[in-house]
């Protein structure tokens, strides 16, 4: 097999046996889409430095070797992106327009609907607005990375200035391992003013019941303006669009957007999943892998 014909898949194990069971999966259109290619499956491990001659596909690891890509799930499955960084404020669909007025309007609102049934149970959810912020935690409280406006932590102290009347209640990420210096900068926060406190309850239930959402960029915010709350961003994501984003619009303009529901939230989602990512589940998700790839240079007809 010649090399411009051979892709190595450091992907997950669960990936690669849901193939081989003959589950529909993002691998089964993969292998669909590219019928003459030698696909070799690889310690997902080595995706970080791809040692394989060829092509190759990682999953959610930053592509270094050349002619790499990287495969991450958009959010839900069977939802998927190919992209040629694992950093979602690089996607393209974070550089997108979205061009909501061309989106069919009934087939957008069941799909919302579908989506609200999914992350809630029911779909239309049922909220009840209290006078607080809900603000899920990331990691790395302390640092101010590269993609953020400000660390976790600074975040929390101008968000509390921003929103003088409204109590923040913050949870912490349960796949986050937390430093002592961390913990300690939360409790001298919480010591020095009560508005501010760590909870612990359901991200779904806080949502029902919170003015708007706070954060870095958590998935949590998309779930919030699915249920039809606002958000405000404090750092680059790829779902920025609707929501108050502080690295895009700075702070008073980001809060002043944050805290009104999305406007034409039904139609983006469609915008944003159905038209600007991989659906494994549909039959045009071959035709949209062989598009991706051609674009980023691959020898795909």
């Amino acid at each position: 097999m010649a090399r411009d014909r051979c892709l190595n898949l450091y992907l997950p194990a669960h990936l690669r046996a849901d193939h081989r069971a003959g589950k529909t999966n993002i691998l089964s259109r993969l292998s669909a889409a590219l019928p003459d290619w030698q696909l070799i499956d690889r310690d997902e491990a080595e995706g970080v430095a791809p040692p394989h001659g060829g092509f190759a596909l990682t999953h959610m690891q930053e592509p270094l070797g050349p002619d790499t890509l990287c495969l991450r799930r958009a959010y839900y499955y069977p939802f998927w992106r190919i992209e040629p960084t694992n950093a979602r404020w690089d996607f393209a669909v974070a550089r997108a327009k979205p061009a909501l007025a061309a989106v069919p309007p009934g087939p957008a609102r069941a799909f919302h609907r579908r989506m609200q049934a999914r992350i809630f149970g029911q779909a239309d959810p049922a909220l009840t607005p209290q006078d607080f912020v809900f603000m899920p935690l990331q990691g790395r409280l302390l640092q101010h990375r590269t993609f953020q406006s400000m660390s976790p932590l600074a975040m929390i102290r101008v968000t509390l200035a921003q929103m003088p009347e409204l109590e923040i209640r913050a949870t912490l990420h349960p796949r986050e391992s937390y430093s002592a210096e961390e913990r300690a900068a939360l409790a001298e926060v919480a010591a020095a003013e009560p508005r501010f406190r760590l909870v612990e309850a359901a991200a779904t239930d806080l949502i029902r019941s919170c003015a708007f959402v706070v954060c870095q960029n958590s998935s949590v915010a998309l779930q919030a303006m699915i249920a039809g709350k606002g958000a405000v961003l404090f750092a680059g994501i790829d779902f920025h669009h609707l929501a108050g984003s502080v690295p895009r619009d700075g702070l008073a303009a980001a809060f002043a957007k944050g805290q009104q529901p999305p406007a034409q939230m039904a139609s983006y989602l469609w915008w944003f999943f159905r038209e600007q990512a991989i659906d494994a589940q549909r039959p045009e998700a071959e035709a949209d892998i062989r598009r991706i790839l051609a674009a980023q240079g691959w020898p795909v007809t």
